[in-house]
């Protein structure tokens, strides 16, 4: 196989708008699945195999798509070196996109593979089986099909009475008595140079979308076959959301089974959502509902019920429970929620807790500190062993500028504080409930700042209050 890879170029149809999408400005080659773009699964196969150069035709939104693919994470730098990108300028379809490309092949090649850069569960296995058949039997062109049950909308392949493949017909151009053939047309094929450049020279543009249809090259070839697929999923094509949606199932439940097999558990599997730029360690449990999104979490955690974190990263021995974590780095041994909301920026160190409602933005929170109950803690420094009481909240906002908040080593705070920003807290310092505290606090010090309490017996405001619950009496 190896020897054979030497003059073999590899062509990419992505210059589609993908109309059925209903997307007009979002080209169907960028939607994710389970957070890598459905070309960037293409590319990652085709990737794997030493093709001298790989072609990618574009067309629609061909910016976008040039960025995608080489900011992509998930394609090393050495294969990017390999694309060459050919603009398609008038979408004339599949056989004009692989016209395009003969004015900048290189002439050591001597067989083509094309595919379509919307079949993202190809293999890597497949893609050789079908190069190493079509070289083996010195055919001029090889075609990749599959027996589906539910055939609509893929191409099928007649053959004569003598069941020898004579041609791929498109469903828009089917027969009646075609419309039953289960065997179709994959979209995958290899061609020799450079007969396909006179092939394709030939095909017209007569047909119901008049395109000029790839599929249409095989007429014009003395001798060509096909090469059967054993796994339908492999070659499912995406034209519709609906497509994607099942093509995302089945690589959610491939990353989850990866992750169970590598020693992580998770609980109701089928509620359970991790994309690809994910890492979970050896024993962590996923609960029910959660999902996770360009997040690393360490070993021995628990995540979830019902979590979310997004860009985050998790260390070991942490609980996370019913709670929305964003763009934020978590310690080890450290308990988030029930209902926690950690907004972006945020670092809480190790054996730290946040407990229910509260929320954090923008912060830094020391080791063993607690933050426990209704609290918002925003664009603040909370150094190590500090007790934030329940109601607290940092003032951070005054209607046009956000201020800085910075509370020191061992220091408690009661319940229901009013920390007013700008403000720094030092050591040791003790903040009774119900405080408002508008200026610095230095260290080792007990502060209380409450109005002093008035008490008026019989006030005329009770007296109307209580007329007034007599009248709706």
């Amino acid at each position: 196989m190896k020897e054979f890879l030497k003059n073999i170029g590899c062509v990419i149809l992505a210059a589609g708008e993908g109309t059925r999408m209903k997307s007009e400005d979002k080209p169907k080659l960028l939607f994710e699945i389970c957070g890598k773009s459905i070309i960037e699964f293409v590319l990652e196969t085709v990737s794997k195999i030493n093709f001298e150069k790989v072609y990618i035709v574009v067309g629609f939104k061909a910016d976008m798509i040039k960025q995608n693919i080489l900011n992509s994470k998930f394609i090393s730098d050495n294969f990017k070196k390999k694309i060459v990108f050919v603009e398609q300028k008038k979408r004339l379809g599949s056989g004009d996109a692989v016209k395009q490309v003969k004015k900048v092949v290189d002439k050591n090649i001597k067989y083509l593979l094309v595919l379509s850069g919307d079949v993202p569960l190809i293999s890597k296995q497949t893609i050789e089986n079908l190069i190493n058949a079509h070289i083996v039997s010195k055919t001029e062109c090889s075609v990749l099909s599959v027996m589906m049950e539910n055939p609509y909308g893929y191409g099928r392949i007649i053959r004569d009475f003598s069941k020898k493949f004579v041609e791929i017909v498109e469903e828009t151009e089917l027969k009646e008595e075609q419309r039953t053939i289960k065997e179709v047309n994959a979209g995958i094929y290899v061609f020799n140079l450079p007969i396909l450049w006179k092939a394709i020279s030939k095909i017209k543009p007569d047909n119901k979308k008049e395109e000029y249809f790839i599929t249409d090259v095989v007429r014009y070839l003395s001798s060509k076959q096909t090469v059967l697929c054993k796994d339908s999923q492999e070659v499912k094509g995406i034209n519709t959301r609906k497509d994607l949606a099942e093509i995302e199932e089945i690589v959610r439940e491939k990353i989850l089974e990866d992750l169970m097999i590598n020693g992580v558990t998770i609980k109701m599997p089928e509620t359970v959502y991790v994309d690809f730029r994910s890492k979970v360690g050896v024993a962590t449990e996923i609960l029910p509902g959660s999902i996770i999104l360009n997040s690393k979490i360490g070993e021995g955690c628990i995540i979830g019920p019902y979590s979310v974190l997004i860009n985050t990263l998790v260390k070991d021995k942490t609980e996370v429970v019913y709670s929305y974590i964003r763009d934020s780095k978590i310690g080890s041994g450290c308990k988030i929620g029930p209902f926690s909301r950690i907004r972006p920026n945020t670092t809480i160190e190790d054996n730290s807790r946040i407990g229910n409602f509260v929320e954090v933005k923008n912060s830094y929170i020391g080791k063993n500190t607690k933050v426990n109950h209704l609290s918002y803690i925003g664009d603040t420094t909370l150094f190590e062993d500090v007790n934030i009481g329940a109601g607290t909240i940092t003032c951070n906002y005054d209607g046009v500028k956000k201020y800085k908040t910075i509370i020191g080593k061992r220091v408690f705070v009661g319940s229901n504080v009013n920390l007013v920003a700008p403000i720094k807290i030092g050591d040791n310092v003790v903040i009774a409930a119900g405080s408002t505290i508008t200026k610095d606090v230095p260290s080792n010090t007990f502060v209380i700042a409450r109005a002093q309490e008035v008490q008026k017996p019989n006030h005329r405001i009770v007296k109307r209050l209580l007329r007034s619950r007599k009248n709706e009496n």
